[in-house]
């Protein structure tokens, strides 16, 4: 696992700190719950300002393009999670996620997500939807909703895993 600042400014090393503190043990967490790998895992910490710029660069990194999207989700969350060359990037806003125990809901939650980019067709599918966002290959009215239900599923599994996060309550 990879963690580097993205623009970070020296306030926000505290929240930093804990992200790389925590990050494998969220990562153990997901794969006993799920029963599966999240597999390589990019993670660059943020702050509010840098989270959309960070998010769209994993993007752009990952379907190789220079120029923004015409559509965009998520830009405003405490975490994004998207594929990488590798596996999965995370970008992780720590100035929004104002303690330690929302630092450590978000990052278990972006695991999962890491986990079930992993899953048969779900890399695919979201290389499919950035081409579409991105302006690249439009996806069918049917293949949007199928892909906009699936995330949504994602997200509400994501959501129930959180939980686990009070297992690190203790660690420093």
């Amino acid at each position: 696992m990879q963690i580097t600042p993205y623009k970070l400014d020296a306030r926000h090393q505290p929240g930093f700190a804990r992200v790389e503190a925590v990050a494998d043990n969220c990562s153990g967490i997901v794969i006993r719950e799920l029963g599966e790998g999240t597999g390589h895992v990019e993670i660059r910490v943020t702050n509010r300002r840098h989270f959309a710029e960070a998010v769209m660069e994993a993007e752009q990194e990952a379907i190789g393009v220079t120029r923004r999207p015409l559509l965009s989700d998520g830009y405003d969350n405490w975490g994004f999670t998207t594929v990488s060359a590798r596996g999965a990037v995370m970008v992780i806003d720590v100035e929004s996620c104002r303690t330690r125990r929302e630092i450590d809901r978000t990052l278990i939650h972006e695991h999962v997500h890491a986990a079930q980019l992993r899953r048969p067709g779900i890399r695919d599918a979201v290389l499919a939807g950035l081409r579409n966002n991105y302006g690249i290959d439009q996806l069918a009215k049917r293949e949007a909703r199928l892909l906009n239900r699936q995330v949504a599923a994602h997200e509400r599994e994501a959501a129930r895993l959180e939980r686990f996060a009070r297992q690190l309550r203790n660690f420093h």
